[in-house]
């Protein structure tokens, strides 16, 4: 096993400290686990339902204005 060092705002530290010890575990054994679920997931390849609809909306959408936009007009 390898050791890595990385530097963190201490806000963010100690966020990771309340929250590991809120689960019940290390902040190194929650950062290690979530690292793995994360390589985990990356290798998995994507549903061919997912692969199908890549692509259907555009890639300069502002998502959140359309939404925004969308809500406005439903409860308008």
């Amino acid at each position: 096993m390898s050791t890595l060092t990385v530097p963190i705002p201490d806000e963010d530290l100690e966020f990771l400290r309340a929250l590991a010890e809120r689960i019940g575990t290390s902040p190194e054994a929650f950062i290690a686990k979530q690292t793995r679920l994360m390589r985990e997931r990356y290798e998995r390849p994507l549903h061919p339902d997912v692969i199908k609809a890549t692509g259907v909306i555009k890639g300069d959408v502002d998502a959140r204005k359309e939404y925004l936009d969308h809500m406005e007009r439903k409860h308008a």
